[in-house]
Parts: C-alpha cells; sequence; structure tokens
C-alpha cells in the first residue's frame, strides 16, 4: 500500500475514533462525578506540561527550615485543605465534586515535579481545572507573595512525611463553616452556665 494511503487511512480512522467519542461523551454527559477518562487525563496531563514556561524550572530558595514549614503548613491549612484536605490527597466535600479530582500530592505524579512548576501552577492555576490562580493578579485577597508561594511548595514536599501530630494543629487552622461557629458559641455559652449544646447534625463534620 503507498504511503499517501496509509496516511489517508490514519487521518480517517482518527476522525471516526473522535466522532465516535465524542458521541459517548455527549450521550454520557459531563458530570464532573465521573472520573475523567484515559483520554482525557492524558490531554489533561499534556496540557499541563505546555502551560508551564520553561523558565519555571528553577529551584526553591527557602530552606525547608521548621519556622518555614509551619508559616506553609498555615497557610496551606487555611486555603489548600478545603480542596486537597490536610493531608494533601484531596479526599474532601469539595475536592470530590470537582473535574477532574484534585490529585493525591503525596504521590509521585506531584513529588516529581520540579519546584518551579509546583511554585508556577499555585500562581497560576491550571485552566480546565478547579484549580485557581493565586498570585497577585488574581486579586489582592486571594493573592499569595512569593515567599508564601515558595513556603507552600516546601510544604507540599513534605506531605509524604506529615505526622498525625501536624494533622491535629492543621484541624485547628482550617477555616470554620457558619455551623462551626454556631456549635463553639453553644459550647461556650454552655460553659459560662448555659444551655447544654444541641447536638450536632448528622452529616455535620469538622
Amino acid at each position: 500500500m503507498k504511503a499517501w494511503k496509509i496516511v489517508l487511512f490514519m487521518v480517517i480512522a482518527l476522525l471516526v475514533g473522535g466522532a465516535i467519542y465524542l458521541a459517548v461523551l455527549v450521550r454520557r454527559g459531563f458530570s464532573a462525578r465521573d472520573n475523567p477518562s484515559r483520554l482525557e487525563a492524558f490531554a489533561a496531563q499534556i496540557a499541563k506540561s505546555l502551560a508551564v514556561p520553561a523558565t519555571y524550572r528553577m529551584k526553591n530558595a527557602y530552606a525547608p527550615t521548621t519556622e518555614n514549614l509551619r508559616e506553609g503548613e498555615e497557610h496551606f491549612a487555611d486555603h489548600c485543605a478545603i480542596c486537597h484536605a490536610n493531608d494533601g490527597s484531596g479526599d474532601t466535600l469539595f475536592g470530590k465534586g470537582l473535574y477532574p479530582k484534585p490529585p493525591d500530592m503525596r504521590t509521585a505524579e506531584t513529588q516529581n515535579k520540579a519546584d518551579g512548576v509546583l511554585y508556577y501552577t499555585i500562581e497560576n492555576g491550571v485552566r480546565l481545572s478547579g484549580m485557581p490562580a493565586f498570585g497577585p493578579a488574581s486579586g489582592k485577597e486571594l493573592g499569595t507573595s512569593d515567599a508564601e508561594t515558595w513556603k507552600l511548595v516546601l510544604f507540599i514536599r513534605h506531605l509524604p512525611q506529615i505526622t498525625s501530630e501536624e494533622l491535629e494543629e492543621m484541624k485547628k487552622l482550617n477555616p470554620k463553616t457558619e455551623a462551626d461557629r454556631a456549635e463553639e458559641k453553644e459550647e461556650e455559652e454552655f460553659l459560662n452556665g448555659g444551655e447544654a449544646p444541641k447536638a450536632p447534625t448528622q452529616g455535620h463534620q469538622h
């Protein structure tokens, strides 16, 4: 078979295969509850690698000192844990609702990335995912400083070795919901001689 016929056959096969896959997606829908297919995951991985400029392959200038890791831990618990969980697993109510799901940052998929790649991802976010941009351009309130971002990278590197004591500390640093504040207020009033606090509603989690 001539070379041009082989190329033509491959192009037609790709077009037909793409059309069939698209039809399946349309019929199935684009629910955020589904896990990405292998093709979607592969495409997303390629997009992520292309999204990070080569200039961001630099190393972290901050040493993993106790103080720097503590600052990274505090910032992670307050800003990142709502989607990524305190331990970086992504096993949270918000994380489970995202599509694609947040990666388990303790695994090689994240840990093998260059420091600059993690920095760039935090600063600029990832398109077509739930990861927002936290750099200065994303707004004054949510934006992180350069030092805060690098210390977050240090803490992400620390996640595979995180201890149960550290996780308990982080729970105190997580943002509180209205239900949490109401429960704390009831407990405080009880300690001051008021009525006993009401039992938490079923399904409520700290």
